[in-house]
């Protein structure tokens, strides 16, 4: 009885039929090698990455005087990975900080004014940090308010806890060597905001 799903066979091809397929075989078995092999490594280096967010180095808890510790977050609206030190060179106003928090909230038009007011000359960046939320939130409450600062995610809490934060919001400023000049716990807005700037370099 012939076969409902006959198979092509090879013995019945003309020689230049057969080279054909084999290669197209050859083709479709090492595309589906390459997929793989991609896949896996994507799937590796996101592990790595992922393995790396937090806390790099430096002592917990900072003071006026001492190195801000330095960490590696993912920034929400790009997935790259953000380090503090990327930033050296620069006054850093580094804000900790959620959506669930009314403080936060409320400085945050301010830090933003201050941002925009910077990102012609780029002497001065303004990064905050949000604590233990998914990115789908911050970002919503960024694009909402037209926030242009760099957003980084702290999703476990672990760099905030390093920092010694008992509450949110909380703000370093750091100097244009990576030193932390001054720190406010709780809103930072007139002139908490503006004696932090002045103890760091920047206005």
């Amino acid at each position: 009885m012939a076969s409902l799903f006959p198979f092509a066979r090879l013995d019945s091809m003309s020689p230049a039929r057969r080279t054909w397929l084999r290669r197209a075989v050859a083709g479709v078995i090492l595309v589906a090698a390459l997929a793989a092999f991609v896949s896996e490594e994507r799937a590796a280096r996101n592990v790595t990455n992922e393995e790396q967010l937090g806390i790099l180095g430096g002592a917990a808890s900072p003071t006026a005087g001492q190195a801000a510790p330095d960490f590696v977050l993912r920034e929400y609206a790009t997935g790259r990975l953000v380090k503090l030190s990327d930033y050296r060179g620069k006054v850093v106003v580094l804000n900790f900080w959620a959506t669930w928090c009314p403080p936060c909230i409320a400085e945050m038009p301010a830090l933003q004014e201050l941002q925009a007011s910077h990102e012609a000359t780029g002497d001065l960046v303004v990064i905050a940090v949000d604590v233990q939320e998914p990115p789908s939130v911050t970002g919503e409450f960024a694009q909402q308010r037209g926030l242009t600062m760099p957003i980084l995610s702290d999703r476990s809490g672990s760099v905030a806890k390093h920092y010694g934060l008992p509450g949110l919001p909380g703000t370093f400023f750091i100097d244009r060597d990576g030193v932390v000049r001054s720190k406010v716990l709780g809103p930072v807005l007139g002139k908490p905001l503006v004696e932090g700037l002045a103890s760091a370099g920047g206005r």
